[in-house]
């Protein structure tokens, strides 16, 4: 059952490698979709409930978790968390959904590298929390740029530093 439907504006369009449940892939955004859907949700087919909320400029995040920020920073990152974890950590209703956008020229290796930049922060709060696994079964990502070849967003860049703090301190507040 969903409970609650949240949009939040990008300001702007970013070309955006995702493992969201909507766009696949690489696709331009514009605006994020948070479908907070209940506790006992179960719909092996999800994209049904999803698609009605999403347009094509979308990134859409699915969670059980009301637990949820969208922050700017230095007017050129933009960060969106939503975090909740089961007793086991494989509960699909709770989930760590991370979606980062940069005022930044990437190529799509810089985007691949920056969703390695926050998916090892993710592992990192969890860790420094004393939680034994590195995400939850349905955990999403979405990262977005620029399109171009300015920036490289590893986690020894000072991008990748920040971007990697931001996210791993968020999240130890959005489960504590």
């Amino acid at each position: 059952m969903i409970k609650k439907v949240l949009r939040y504006s990008l300001d702007k369009q970013y070309i955006t490698l995702s493992s969201t449940l909507y766009p696949e892939g690489i696709s331009y955004v514009d605006n994020i979709v948070l479908v907070i859907v209940d506790k006992n949700y179960c719909n092996t087919n999800p994209w049904t409930d999803i698609m009605q909320y999403v347009n094509e400029n979308s990134v859409a995040f699915m969670t059980a978790s009301e637990k949820f920020i969208f922050e700017k920073y230095d007017g050129k990152i933009k960060i969106f968390l939503s975090a909740g974890i089961g007793e086991s950590g494989e509960d699909a209703g709770c989930t760590i959904n991370i979606g980062v956008f940069l005022d930044f020229s990437l190529n799509i290796n810089g985007l691949v590298d920056l969703v390695r930049t926050v998916t090892e922060a993710k592992c990192g709060a969890l860790r420094d929390l004393s939680l034994p696994y590195t995400g939850t079964a349905s955990d999403a990502v979405a990262v977005g740029s620029l399109a171009g070849n300015e920036y490289f967003s590893g986690p020894s860049t000072e991008l990748g530093k920040r971007i990697a703090k931001i996210v791993r301190e968020k999240i130890k507040e959005l489960l504590t």
